[in-house]
């Protein structure tokens, strides 16, 4: 039986706590039980192979990332105390099954948007439009200036500078441009020109996520601008719009970066195959 004391003061003195340290003592006790050889002559391959041997032996890949996981820390240590040449570790697999939609569901996002024009200001409220109704970046909402607003009967739009300096114009809605309006007859007298003013000055992204985020709790939800960005990318996928429309409105270089952004949820391919018939 392998002597594990060693290990148990190591993950001690990262400060692990005492259930992590049961739950690594346990994993590499049973990697031991698979692997038949002394700790210091461990390869990267060995790793591999035990991977493949959890991913058929374990019921989820939850379990099997797990085991892993601390046989990864446990190599680490025996770098650190100069075992092995290297900390060896072998990559966690994926859990394909894991939804990937990372906005606010529907009733979430509704009971926000009721709560934001219920009691929030002028400024909060054209926050949230501005956010989920072009679906711009938090650094690029902070970025806004009074110049790259245009407001009028035929053709409203704000411009922004995206990543890689590269520029785009979006359109407003009816409820983002009145949002604008709003604030903007309320704002107040400044030598900066940046849109959004805090009593301190021009906000920044720190300012406009802890806004979001004094709202979410209020609700005991997460909410984030990038959360805001997903939720928009979702409902137009979910309306039908082509994915190169929205890859436009998001600023993405690449498509297939906007796939990652219109990811479905659960819900939605259960729903999908509810209905399948032949």
């Amino acid at each position: 039986m392998i002597n594990l004391d060693n290990f148990r003061l190591y993950l001690m003195r990262e400060e692990r706590s005492e259930n992590t340290i049961s739950c690594y003592l346990r994993d590499v006790k049973g990697f031991f039980a698979w692997y038949d050889k002394e700790p210091a002559q461990i390869t990267e391959f060995d790793l591999i192979a035990y991977k493949r041997y959890l991913l058929a032996k374990e019921k989820t890949v939850i379990t099997s990332n797990r085991k892993l996981a601390s046989v990864n820390a446990f190599c680490r240590y025996l770098y650190d105390a100069r075992l092995l040449p290297e900390a060896y570790a072998a990559k966690l697999t994926k859990n394909r099954d894991k939804c990937n939609y990372k906005g606010l569901s529907e009733q979430d996002l509704t009971a926000l948007h009721e709560t934001i024009l219920q009691k929030g200001n002028p400024m909060h409220i054209c926050i949230i439009e501005l956010l989920f109704g072009t679906g711009v970046r938090v650094s690029e909402l902070t970025g806004l200036t009074l110049n790259d607003i245009v407001i009028s009967d035929t053709d409203s739009h704000i411009r922004v500078i995206g990543k890689g300096m590269v520029n785009r114009t979006l359109p407003l809605n009816g409820i983002a441009k009145q949002a604008l309006e709003q604030y903007l007859a309320l704002r107040p007298e400044s030598s900066t020109q940046r849109l959004l003013l805090g009593q301190r000055g021009a906000l920044g992204r720190g300012a406009v996520e802890i806004i979001l985020c004094n709202y979410g709790k209020a609700l005991g939800i997460k909410v984030t601008p990038h959360m805001l960005r997903h939720s928009l990318a979702y409902k137009l996928i979910k309306t039908g719009t082509p994915m190169t429309t929205i890859q436009q409105i998001l600023g993405h270089e690449s498509i297939l970066t906007t796939i990652l952004y219109t990811q479905t949820t659960e819900q939605d391919k259960a729903d999908a195959l509810r209905g399948l018939a032949w």
